[in-house]
């Protein structure tokens, strides 16, 4: 992934960054692998100033500073411990604007793929906003149309995993009070009830 060369649009944008600002990672972000984790939270891509800089997801960016106080209130307080949830981004490098077109997130989908298959013990994953939802579901080659995204939602994908929809912790969602620290503490104590769900029933 690291050489990965599919997207011009995007690459041309990293390397005018290169220049612009060297001090940033400007590359794809990969996070650190961590096979045990039963919940996976996907996001839309890296930030300009969060992990495009910093190199770790949802991190030195105003999202990532509303997900992380999310992850902290609902007690999810140790990156160490197997609980911890693995955090991704449908698209892995930082595209111009922080808008990837379709093609730039239907080329990042095999390293989604790849990720959520090497989550031995996944159980849920939230999908924050729609491009994450339908990278998601593109992942495991469902059907777009039977799973409409909606924030709260929980979509049963297969026996033992299930989706569940919320809107991205974007700074315009946050202050346009579409999205809360209150309500994204909802989906993750949800979140946590499908841990322990050993069978799901599929309609």
């Amino acid at each position: 992934m690291s050489t990965c060369k599919k997207c011009t649009r995007i690459v041309n944008n990293l390397n005018k960054l290169k220049k612009s600002n060297p001090e940033y990672l400007n590359r794809p972000i990969i996070p650190s692998p961590k096979d045990d984790a039963y919940l996976c939270i996907v996001g839309l891509a890296p930030g300009l100033t969060g992990a495009n800089r910093t190199g770790r997801i949802f991190d030195g960016d105003y999202s990532g500073d509303i997900l992380n106080q999310a992850l902290l209130a609902s007690n999810f307080n140790d990156k160490n411990k197997n609980n911890y949830p693995y955090i991704t981004n449908a698209v892995k490098c930082y595209p111009p604007k922080n808008k990837p077109n379709i093609t730039e997130i239907n080329n990042c989908n095999i390293f989604l793929k790849n990720e959520l298959d090497s989550l031995k013990k996944l159980k849920v994953i939230i999908a924050l906003g729609f491009v994450a939802h339908r990278s998601v579901l593109s992942a495991y080659s469902l059907t777009k149309n039977n799973y409409k995204f909606n924030h709260g939602k929980i979509h049963i994908i297969c026996k033992d995993l299930v989706l569940i929809d919320s809107y991205h912790c974007s700074k315009i969602n946050v202050y346009t009070k579409r999205l809360t620290i209150s309500m994204l503490v909802e989906i993750l104590k949800i979140a946590k009830l499908y841990r322990w769900v050993k069978t799901l029933q599929i309609y």
